[in-house]
């Protein structure tokens, strides 16, 4: 496990919103874009990778309780949504990288620590 700190240090993240939980312990990623989904299967222990740039992102994290949210593709979110993040204490990033690659990098970084 890597603390959300680590993370974002490790991947070179953009912090978009504040760093609320920056010793929530993460356990592995997801990745998802369709909500439904994402809702009924993203673990509180998880980061979670998309390219959505809805309120409804804050949402679902919300919901569940996710310490990291992390746009890939440089995607950009309204600024009264990262208002809604920082309200629900909601870590938001972004990379570049495309959703692939930034959780092939999480899975380096993750067998890193376990070795």
């Amino acid at each position: 496990m890597r603390t959300v700190s680590e993370i974002i240090e490790a991947m070179d993240l953009n912090v978009l919103t504040e760093v609320f939980r920056p010793d929530a312990e993460v356990k592995k990623g997801y990745a998802g874009d369709m909500l439904s989904h994402v809702m009924a299967h993203l673990q509180n222990d998880e980061c979670w990778f998309t390219i959505l740039n809805s309120m409804n992102v804050i949402a679902v994290a919300s919901l569940n309780e996710c310490p990291l949210v992390i746009l890939t593709e440089d995607v950009v979110l309204q600024e009264a949504v990262l208002e809604k993040a920082k309200a629900e204490e909601i870590c938001v990033c972004s990379t570049s990288m495309d959703t692939y690659t930034a959780c092939a990098v999480l899975n380096g970084i993750m067998e890193t620590m376990e070795a």
